[in-house]
């Protein structure tokens, strides 16, 4: 009885998208004036609080998530090279931000950090200005993709972190 049943086949589930909203309202369209806002008035009141000394931990890693996806939309602009070197130096400053937090439990800027964070932050907003809600939504959900894998630069406890730099080409 069992040799003239038909061979199931393995499982497998379709591949869910993430970003519908995009997809089916007008994803090649700018950010909205309201999304924009919101998106912005998150990472500007993150930095207000880590300038002011807050000492918010949650601010630094909205600082770090805008400055990953800010990094991602550099990594497919024309003009790559001058993003990069924008952004992994307002990343650099944030891993030093948060080993001095490590080791002495406060978030606290050099000035050089402070300048490289506010060029990041500028260079975020203007991504955030320009780019449309689907690419928007595929840096945002490549930063997550890397955060699951791994591939992110993670603080250390003890000992140096890895740095951001920019490969130079021959």
């Amino acid at each position: 009885m069992a040799g003239n049943k038909k061979p199931r086949k393995a499982y497998r589930p379709r591949p869910v998208r993430t970003d519908i909203a995009t997809f089916m309202f007008e994803g090649d369209a700018q950010l909205d004036a309201t999304l924009q806002t919101s998106i912005l008035t998150a990472v500007h009141a993150a930095a207000t609080s880590l300038v002011r000394g807050a000492n918010d931990e949650s601010a630094w890693h909205t600082i770090v998530n805008a400055f990953n996806i800010a990094q991602i939309l550099s990594e497919t602009a024309g003009n790559r090279e001058v993003g990069l070197n924008v952004m992994y130096a307002a990343q650099n400053a944030m891993i030093g931000i948060g080993e001095r937090a490590n080791e002495t439990g406060r978030l606290v800027f050099t000035g050089e950090e402070l300048k490289a964070m506010n060029a990041g932050v500028a260079l975020f907003e203007q991504f955030a200005q320009t780019v449309s809600k689907r690419q928007y939504a595929a840096a945002a959900g490549e930063s997550v993709r890397r955060v699951r894998v791994g591939t992110v630069v993670k603080l250390r406890r003890a000992g140096e972190t890895k740095r951001f730099a920019l490969l130079e080409t021959a």
